[in-house]
Order: structure tokens, then C-alpha cells, then sequence
């Protein structure tokens, strides 16, 4: 089939072929991308948290915020846990205003420091009578270290010390807390990227170019942590009424991501963020399956178990391994100084 037009004759089934087509594969597998990746479906309950305290870590953005947003709605005193001191009063501000919940407060805290996490639950322990609900929730992801260096304070890898050490100390150093306000739980914000894990965890703790646990690195082991982390505090809590568990909240499009400003033109990220746009979750997309593992009637009764898209989800093998959880816990304990 052929057009002319002005005298110039166009093949149009060539033009299609090297067009339409790719255009339309393309629409097609990001269609199938959003919907594998994305499409989460809403917690649906009507759960009031009166009287109930929540402290959510990375609380004044993206995620975590939103997370914050609808627990304050519900009536619960949120705490958010944040580095910079200007973002959460700005944070917290934003999510009275919208909630007209004005028991909403933050706490100083930097995952990747471990004296400044012993100082946030220090501060929560002096201040706060009780404890509901705890969120793991802050993270960073790879590119972070493009601009933050390497390591944390206290030497060990950066996404590492952030995404798990961090809120593993921070979690024990509550857990009497916890107890004391029982039935609570602990939720931890992990990632389907800990399926990229293939090996068992190497626990070699002979420092190598100043990192600590050199081979513990990476955001797909620090995530594969957080899996592992929930199912052995679900074992080792058995009977005191603290449940935990861990979720997929979904590729989201969030500050994590920002990062790669720096690496990438600005023309490239841009695409990259169109991408993600088209085939991810928006942040209150991505807080779904936190709130629903968090407050909803119909995963009340589950612990240690991982979730995504507000079901219940599988576990890369690794994280199924009960030897290996227990030997993540007490290298972290090492870790953290705590025997």
C-alpha cells in the first residue's frame, strides 16, 4: 500500500513496520510491566487507631509520608523518625494540615549512624508511654552512594548499615517498648530486588578497604536482611504479642531515586523517570500494602511472613533459611556492640 502526497510516494506498510510496530510491542510490555510491578490495590479497612502510637522511620517523604498521612487520619499519635530536622517539621506541618490530626511529632534520627539511632530510641523511651505499631520503612537504594560515600559511621557499607543494621538496632532497642503495648507489630520495608540474592550471606568480618562485613553489601542483601530479620524476630517473639512482618510496597516512584541526578544527563533521567512513571506506583500506591500489613483486620493473624500488593507474597528461598536467619541475628548483634 503506498501514499502520495505532493508528488512524493510513502510506503506505508514499511513505515508502519518500522513504527507502529515496535511503538505498539512497546506499549504492550509496559502494560504488562504495570501490571506485574504495579497496579496495588487499595487497603480497604476502616480501622481507627485512637489512642495507638506508630513511629514510621523515613517519614517525611515520598512512601513513608503517606504511610504517615493515613495512620494520622486514623487517629494515631505518628512519630516520624527523619534526618533533617528542616524536612520533618516541614513534613509534619504538611501532614496536620491535611489530616487535622495534630499528634504528629519527629525525632532526630540517621540509620546510618548507630550512636544516632541508640539517641532516637533513647528520646522515644523517655517520652513515649507505649508503642503500636513500628515501620521500618527509610531506605535508600543504590545510587545514594554516588553521592554519599561508601560507609557509614561506624564502617560499614552504607546501603547495608541504612537499610538493615540501622532499623535492626532500632528494633530491639524497642522491643520492651513494644511488649509492653502488646498486641503490636513491626513491619519492615524490603523490596522484591532481595531475589537477586543467589548465594548464602558470607558473615567474613575481617575489614577490607575499611568496610566491616565486606561481603555484607548491596541493596538486594540489605533487602534480603529485612525478610530475614522479620521471620526471625516473628520466631524468637512468639507468645509476648508482637507480630512482624515484611512487605513489597512496589517499584514507586520516590526519592530514592533522585540520586541518579547526578550520574545521569538530564535528558536521560528524565526518560528514566517517564518509565518509571508509566510502569510504577505513585507514593500513596506504594504505602498500601505498609498499611494494610500495619492495620488491616485480614493479616492480623500472620507473622513472619512477606508480603506485596497487599497479599501475601514469596520469599527468595535464602530468607526461608532458619540456620541463616539466626546467624544474621547474632552477627548483628555483634554488629550493633550488643554481646
Amino acid at each position: 500500500m503506498e501514499l502520495k502526497v505532493s508528488g512524493v510516494t510513502f510506503a506505508l506498510c514499511p513505515f508502519l513496520t518500522l513504527v507502529f510496530v515496535p511503538l505498539l510491542i512497546l506499549l504492550f510490555l509496559l502494560y504488562v510491566f504495570r501490571e506485574v510491578l504495579g497496579s496495588c490495590p487499595p487497603c480497604k479497612s476502616n480501622r481507627r487507631l485512637d489512642g495507638k502510637t506508630v513511629i514510621i522511620t523515613g517519614g517525611n517523604a515520598g512512601i513513608g509520608k503517606e504511610t504517615a498521612i493515613d495512620l494520622a487520619r486514623r487517629g494515631a499519635r505518628v512519630i516520624l523518625g527523619c534526618r533533617s530536622e528542616d524536612r520533618a517539621r516541614a513534613a509534619v506541618r504538611d501532614i496536620i494540615a491535611k489530616t487535622g490530626n495534630s499528634k504528629v511529632v519527629f525525632y532526630i534520627l540517621d540509620l546510618a549512624d548507630l550512636d544516632s539511632v541508640r539517641q532516637f530510641a533513647a528520646t522515644v523511651l523517655e517520652k513515649e508511654s507505649r508503642l503500636d505499631i513500628l515501620i521500618n520503612n527509610a531506605g535508600i537504594g543504590k545510587s545514594a552512594v554516588l553521592i554519599s560515600g561508601n560507609t557509614t559511621k561506624q564502617g560499614f557499607d552504607l546501603t547495608f548499615g541504612t537499610n538493615y543494621l540501622g532499623p535492626f538496632l532500632l528494633t530491639y532497642l524497642l522491643l520492651d517498648l513494644l511488649r509492653s503495648s502488646a498486641p503490636s507489630q513491626i513491619v519492615n520495608v524490603s523490596s522484591h530486588m532481595h531475589w537477586f540474592c543467589f548465594r548464602q550471606l558470607n558473615f567474613s568480618s575481617e575489614t577490607q578497604n575499611g568496610v566491616q562485613y565486606p561481603y555484607l553489601k548491596g541493596y538486594e542483601i540489605s533487602k534480603l536482611g529485612n525478610v530475614m530479620h522479620a521471620r526471625e524476630l516473628a520466631k524468637r517473639l512468639q507468645s509476648t504479642g508482637i507480630r512482624a512482618n515484611s512487605v513489597h510496597p512496589g517499584l514507586v516512584e520516590t526519592e530514592i531515586w533522585a540520586p541518579l541526578k547526578k550520574k545521569y544527563p538530564g535528558w536521560l533521567y528524565n526518560i528514566l523517570v517517564a518509565i518509571r512513571r508509566m510502569i510504577g506506583l505513585n507514593s500513596t500506591e506504594g504505602a498500601q500494602t505498609t498499611i494494610y500489613v500495619a492495620i488491616d483486620e485480614g493479616a492480623q493473624d500472620y507473622n513472619g511472613q512477606y508480603f506485596a500488593k497487599c497479599t501475601i507474597s514469596k520469599e527468595n528461598r535464602l530468607a526461608l533459611d532458619d540456620s541463616a536467619c539466626a546467624l544474621l541475628w547474632d552477627h548483628s548483634m555483634k554488629m550493633c556492640s550488643l554481646k
